[in-house]
């Protein structure tokens, strides 16, 4: 899966760049009262150790408040043990931590 950035060339008229950007992201797959469940962190495309955002239980990112690792290099890690504590902490179980990067 790619994501496409379409952006106009500074001095050429009516042009369009195509810029390809990497998709990056770290899935966890955890088991959290009797239900399988995904959480996602988004990684930078140019530095996957920069979380980005997150898509998955609302619950989960908010009492990691979430947002305090966007946008900071080497943020991804502590991220991911963060999700993953709360669900261990709140009697689940993390099934699998998969980093995938595509570009």
């Amino acid at each position: 899966m790619l994501a496409v950035a379409f952006y106009a060339i500074p001095g050429l008229s009516g042009s369009i760049a195509i810029q390809e950007a990497a998709i990056n992201r770290t899935i966890i797959d955890y088991e959290l009262n009797g239900q399988a469940s995904q959480f996602v962190i988004d990684l930078d495309a140019y530095d996957p150790t920069t979380a980005i955002g997150c898509t998955g239980s609302p619950a989960i990112a908010g009492a990691v408040n979430a947002q305090q690792f966007y946008n900071i290099p080497g943020s991804a890690s502590e991220f991911e043990e963060a999700v993953c504590a709360y669900i261990e902490d709140h009697g689940g179980t993390v099934t699998s931590v998969e980093t995938i990067s595509e570009s």
